[in-house]
């Protein structure tokens, strides 16, 4: 299923990154959000000339990411659904070779590395899942390491999928919580190697996450609040939503923006305890004097990617 918006130069291109696979037995969903671009005509050209593989999904108004999402998946027929993003892409074997990790019937959802590129130049910015810290494992994991990085790479079994879909409590970053749930019923299987190029531009939920802070939290309070009664799960809970926070930390601090630096303080502390939640008190108050502020703002973008791999 691919979901897309506004994306007239860069669908046709995704698209056919999908009817250039090596794998016969498919469909390709794409739900435009009601486009305003000329998007549905490149959907539509496509589908006047493979109408028995490109099923359209054109919504009449505006659903946002979430409703998308629902309009896509639950326009899906097959039992396995790999998830795209309008402007990312697949790489070729990618289909065939991850199908075939699902005839294992204990395994609901796989994934595996993508490269993160540069729109402007195309240049590689990240590769994802390179080391063992990195991978996902279980549904443990998912929680604990704050998703999945370049969700492109996922596809899910259908049967295991919640039966109301991507849940609308999350209008944005809905992927999370359903990646967990769908986790929650079976195994998780890495698919060894790159099958997928994950565009950065600077549009997306990706570059919006102080905004979505809040709805991003919520994923890890409802789950510990579902599985209050077991241990291990909360425990992820916990570190999920740290990580999460560290993340935005990080990000926060390299655009220089003091005053949402001392607003994650207090979530911070919410997610943390003991020697954890010590360090946390350190650490703002190093924060708060600016000339380590400014050293750190200045040193950390350059030592990003590899304390993304340590963390």
């Amino acid at each position: 299923m691919i979901i897309t918006y506004n994306q007239q130069h860069l669908i046709a291109e995704t698209i056919e990154s999908v009817l250039t696979q090596d794998y016969d037995n498919f469909e390709i969903v794409v739900a435009d959000d009601a486009s305003t671009d000329g998007t549905r005509e490149v959907i539509l050209d496509f589908y006047n000339k493979y109408p028995d593989v490109i099923v359209p999904v054109l919504n009449e108004k505006n659903l946002g990411i979430t409703g998308n999402s629902n309009a896509a998946f639950f326009a899906c027929s097959g039992e396995l659904v790999a998830v795209l993003g309008g402007d990312d892409l697949f790489l070729p074997g990618k289909l065939k070779a991850q199908v075939a990790l699902f005839e294992d019937p204990k395994v609901v959802l796989s994934y595996h590395p993508v490269d993160i590129f540069n729109h402007a130049d195309g240049a590689l910015i990240f590769r994802t899942n390179t080391t063992e810290k990195e991978r996902i494992n279980n549904v443990h994991d998912l929680i604990s390491k704050g998703g999945i990085p370049g969700a492109s790479s996922v596809m899910v079994r259908r049967s295991a999928c919640p039966t109301h879909g991507f849940d609308p409590l999350f209008p944005v970053v809905s992927d999370w919580i359903f990646y967990i749930e769908v986790a929650l019923q079976g195994e998780i299987r890495e698919l060894p190697g790159v099958y997928g190029k994950y565009r950065k531009h600077g549009l997306g939920a990706s570059d919006r996450t102080f905004e979505l802070l809040q709805e991003s939290l919520l994923t890890v309070d409802l789950i510990a609040e579902r599985y209050e009664h077991d241990p291990a799960i909360r425990e992820a809970c916990q570190q999920g939503g740290y990580r999460y926070l560290l993340g935005e930390l990080f990000r926060q601090v390299v655009k220089k923006n003091k005053a949402n630096v001392e607003a994650l303080r207090p979530l911070f502390l919410k997610y943390s305890s003991g020697n954890k939640r010590t360090m946390t008190n350190l650490l703002f108050g190093i924060l708060r004097r600016p000339m380590i502020f400014n050293v750190a703002s200045g040193v950390l973008p350059r030592l990003k990617n590899a304390l993304k791999r340590q963390v």
